[in-house]
């Protein structure tokens, strides 16, 4: 019985830190700070789903640590894939997880700044998020603000 135990707990931390390895081909961490994207990654109980809304998520919270630097129409276009991005992860991610991945992301003497910043901006822009297809509109953003950005 006890070396059923053991055999057990064996498979158990081999699929688990397989699951680690996996993941990192189904998730795309492109864009994704390196240290953010090893504490992503580090999590091996999040589904493929939570991670990629962690790394979605985390690609558009990058970009409002600069928003002050940004000309009118680039701050407006981080504002609303931020919008959609939180849209989109809160039907994976609690409100917990969300508030660890900003630790990670924002330095913490900025971190409340930024996210009252941003706030502000929230309120002047109008998203109807109810014609958000998430996977698409992430994915489209992103692309749309990197190819502007050159």
């Amino acid at each position: 019985m006890n070396q059923f135990k053991l055999i057990c707990l064996s498979l158990i931390t081999m699929i688990s830190s397989g699951c680690q390895v996996i993941s990192s081909i189904f998730v795309d961490y492109n864009g994704v700070r390196m240290d953010v994207a090893k504490w992503i990654n580090h999590h091996p109980f999040l589904s493929m789903q939570q991670k990629r809304s962690l790394v979605d998520l985390s690609k558009a919270q990058q970009k409002l640590s600069q928003i002050k630097n940004k000309q009118e129409e680039q701050r407006i276009q981080i504002i609303e894939e931020n919008i959609i991005a939180m849209h989109c992860a809160r039907p994976y991610l609690s409100a917990e997880k969300i508030k660890q991945l900003q630790n990670q992301i924002f330095d913490h003497d900025q971190k409340q700044h930024i996210l009252d910043l941003y706030d502000q901006e929230r309120q002047k822009t109008k998203i109807d998020l109810n014609t958000v297809q998430c996977e698409s509109s992430i994915k489209n953003l992103v692309d749309k603000n990197a190819n502007h950005g050159k």
